[in-house]
């Protein structure tokens, strides 16, 4: 998969050839600074990012970094602009087969997206910030794209986006909690926990849509197999419910 970061070229480190001292101010971009961000928090985490470190990274004073982002908070907001658009990228709906294989295909990818990018994770499921027009427009489009197929297929547009609603909180919620139990080194209550007090998935969604969610949420980390079965059975469970949606649906229609 490609990098969550921004399509510009990310600028390299100063070599023995580039001669003695750091780049020149004004040498670099607010796309240089995102881009080596990613590259940095890549390496570091992004919650250890900050702005004396990118400027070593970087090889700039740190006032260079500054004269494009004053503080951390907007270099975050500019990463998870970039990071929404590469997300989408990544996850793009593909309606090429029957909807609800159409559906498993595409949340699972979104998932997976989520589960290699420990930084797009961060930046998009842990962070909330204002995103630009063009990211909102994107992010908008992508649950269109969705919900126009469930139409299609014969779905109320409000059941088709409780339907996309349902599998989008699964898939985010099953990809953070992997990604918070592998941050603290364990499993266990207190990762749970805190998945759901951020608000990401709902004590009532993990105790009655995913029955099992808070024994995985139990296990030592790194149980994969645990959490690929949860995580399987909880789709079937969402896609199950969206038919019998759909057969009320087409009965409501063929009684009118």
């Amino acid at each position: 998969m490609t990098d969550a970061r921004p399509n510009v070229a990310a600028p390299g480190r100063r070599t023995a050839s580039d001669g003695p001292g750091r780049r020149p101010r004004g040498s670099i971009t607010p796309d240089d600074v995102v881009a080596a961000a990613f590259d940095l928090a890549t390496e570091i985490s992004l919650t250890s990012l900050n702005m004396p470190k990118l400027a070593r990274h970087l090889d700039v004073p740190v006032t260079s970094i500054y004269w494009h982002f004053r503080k951390k908070e907007q270099l975050l907001d500019a990463m998870l602009d970039h990071a929404i658009h590469e997300y989408h990228l990544e996850t793009t709906f593909v309606d090429e087969k029957a909807w609800d294989e159409a559906l498993r295909s595409h949340f699972r990818r979104m998932r997976d997206v989520f589960r290699q990018n420990p930084v797009l994770c961060d930046l998009v499921l842990m962070r909330v910030g204002e995103l630009s027009p063009e990211a909102t427009r994107t992010a908008i489009g992508r649950i269109e794209a969705v919900v126009e197929t469930l139409v299609e297929a014969g779905f109320n547009p409000d059941d088709a986006l409780e339907v996309y609603l349902a599998l989008s909180v699964h898939s985010r919620g099953s990809a953070l909690v992997e990604h918070l139990a592998r941050q603290q080194g364990t499993g266990g209550a207190p990762m749970a926990t805190r998945v759901m007090n951020r608000g990401v998935v709902g004590a009532d969604f993990l105790a009655h849509a995913s029955p099992t969610a808070m024994k995985v949420a139990t296990l030592p980390n790194g149980d994969d197999t645990a959490a690929d079965t949860n995580f399987e059975f909880t789709l079937d469970a969402l896609i199950d419910k969206a038919k019998g949606l759909l057969d009320r649906a087409r009965a409501a229609s063929d009684a009118k």
